[in-house]
């Protein structure tokens, strides 16, 4: 799919732009065929320790996890990108029709950083408004990074699709303390479909509404930047999806999987880094030039 220019100026009008249709099936199903491997391992592993009865193997992918919730209170999500490191997640950050779309935003010189996440969303659970700029350290606060945002199936007002701010980014300025001092404007629903792609500006406020079904509702956050620039957790690996300039740069599945191992052992939780009381000035590059 083409970036046109007028989806260029919608993004920097309103923070946001949604690509209808932009990824396949093709190119979706590994990712998805990962994360139903990863499910059923969990269940599998539940099942082995006692802590639920049912394998819950006849519900699809859409339903398999909110039922072994429904059994087990310890069930709220499942292992994230980089503590599960399958080979067609890494395939899908770097695909080569996503990239195609982040280039316009950010360069030709592509990294995705590890603040990216396959969301689960459980039935009866909202996620809180805030802007991504905040999820960094003091380094690398400044730097130019869009979000990418994808459902793996329909994304409705009914389970929670993703509300936005528009227009809020062009203020400049970082809400450092999460939703508390965010601006009270115009939430927009962004209903989508499987194949679908959002980009939103690291300052675009957003959050979504209750899950009211009885299905999860599957998504991906994704966070891209310029290569070469701080990474905004840089205590798990990012990696290189694109090179233009040097095609070899760009990191391998086995590079990317060993390092995510190694960074795990050391690092096996998130580090919580430190973040202004107040609202602040951003100071670095909005757009790619």
């Amino acid at each position: 799919m083409t970036v046109r220019a007028e989806d260029l100026e919608f993004y920097k009008e309103h923070g946001y732009v949604v690509f209808p249709k932009a990824l396949t099936d093709e190119d979706l199903e590994p990712l998805i065929q990962d994360h139903v491997a990863i499910v059923d391992e969990m269940a599998r592993d539940l099942h082995q320790a006692g802590k639920i009865k049912d394998l819950c193997e006849d519900e699809d992918f859409h339903h398999r996890l909110a039922r072994l919730a429904d059994q087990c209170d310890e069930v709220d999500g499942c292992p994230d990108i980089g503590f599960t490191r399958r080979r067609g997640t890494f395939e899908f950050l770097r695909n080569q029709n996503l990239v195609d779309l982040i280039e316009p935003f950010i360069g030709p010189e592509i990294t995705w950083n590890p603040v990216s996440h396959v969301r689960p969303k459980m039935p009866r659970t909202d996620v809180h408004f805030h802007q991504d700029a905040v999820f960094t350290t003091q380094e690398a606060k400044d730097i130019l990074q869009v979000t990418v945002w994808l459902p793996l199936g329909k994304a409705t007002a009914e389970n929670g699709c993703l509300q936005v701010q528009p227009g809020v980014h062009r203020q400049e300025i970082v809400y450092w303390t999460y939703s508390k001092d965010l601006p009270q404007t115009e939430k927009v629903l962004l209903p989508m479909e499987k194949g679908d792609v959002l980009i939103m500006h690291k300052l675009t406020p957003h959050g979504s509404g209750p899950n009211n079904t009885d299905a999860v509702r599957w998504s991906m956050d994704l966070r891209y930047q310029k290569t070469g620039e701080p990474s905004p957790r840089p205590e798990w690996p990012s990696l290189v999806a694109r090179s233009r300039h040097d095609p070899g740069q760009e990191t391998t599945y086995e590079t990317w999987r060993d390092a995510w191992a190694a960074a795990v052992e050391e690092t096996p939780q998130q580090i919580r880094y430190p973040r202004p009381v107040e609202p602040l000035s951003f100071g670095g590059e909005m757009y790619y030039a």
